[in-house]
């Protein structure tokens, strides 16, 4: 019985395109590991490398897999392959993958020297786009406030409200942005911006949450809370 689910990526370890796919599949029947599935995916003679990203344990990862791919159909390429322009697939997946009780299975660092170069080369591309997205949010705000580029991006810190602002960046432009310490107040909170129109869901930790938001609408989010919204 197939007992790994796994998420993969191709890589193209010249660096000259990206691949904004991914394959989720199953493994781990009979002496089938995570490496053996690796190496029949991977071409070790082409500059396009398959990198495994995520991965976990399930009793029934078959029947998890098949679930997964009818969920994410509208997004598929062809076969197990997926579009993930935005690059949150592993995000998504991860509170339903806990959800059904599935085992993470941790992902050592690669040792390959161009998948290593790829990887920091990714890192510092975002550090710089979080950096420049942080500045094009503050430019928007009615007051100036604290602000640090975190590595889950950029983040505003409210002394007034005592609020903390995390934008956690996409590449589509629409943007989730998370309330800090807004737990105790998360009811109000959620009726005063849903009053703006806009949907709010609960984290994980009890904080509000807003999706797929623009830097304008972002902007718009934190002023309207900073000037009219009372914590007290």
């Amino acid at each position: 019985m197939q007992s790994i689910l796994y998420v993969m990526r191709h890589i193209d370890i010249g660096g000259h395109i990206e691949i904004p796919y991914k394959k989720v599949g199953i493994t781990g029947a009979g002496n089938a590991t995570l490496d053996s599935r690796l190496q029949q995916i991977s071409n070790t003679k082409s500059p396009i490398k398959a990198q495994c990203i995520a991965a976990w344990e399930h009793q029934d990862a078959r029947a998890v897999e098949t679930a997964l791919h009818m969920l994410m159909d509208d997004s598929r390429v062809e076969g197990e392959w997926f579009l993930d322009k935005d690059d949150t697939l592993i995000e998504r997946m991860q509170p339903i993958m806990a959800l059904i009780g599935a085992k993470e299975i941790p992902i050592p660092e690669s040792d390959d020297a161009y998948t290593k170069s790829i990887i920091k080369r990714e890192k510092e591309e975002k550090e710089k786009s979080d950096h420049i997205l942080l500045g094009k949010i503050s430019e928007l705000l009615d007051t100036p406030m604290r602000s640090s580029s975190r590595k889950a991006g950029p983040t505003f810190f409210s002394d007034a409200k005592q609020l903390t602002y995390y934008v956690n960046a996409r590449k589509s432009g629409k943007h989730l942005l998370s309330i800090g310490r807004s737990k105790g107040v998360y009811s109000e909170i959620k009726e005063f911006i849903e009053a703006q129109g806009y949907d709010v869901e609960e984290r994980k930790r009890g904080g509000a949450m807003v999706m797929n938001v623009t830097n304008e609408e972002v902007a718009g989010i934190i002023n309207s809370l900073e000037n009219n919204f009372n914590c007290e």
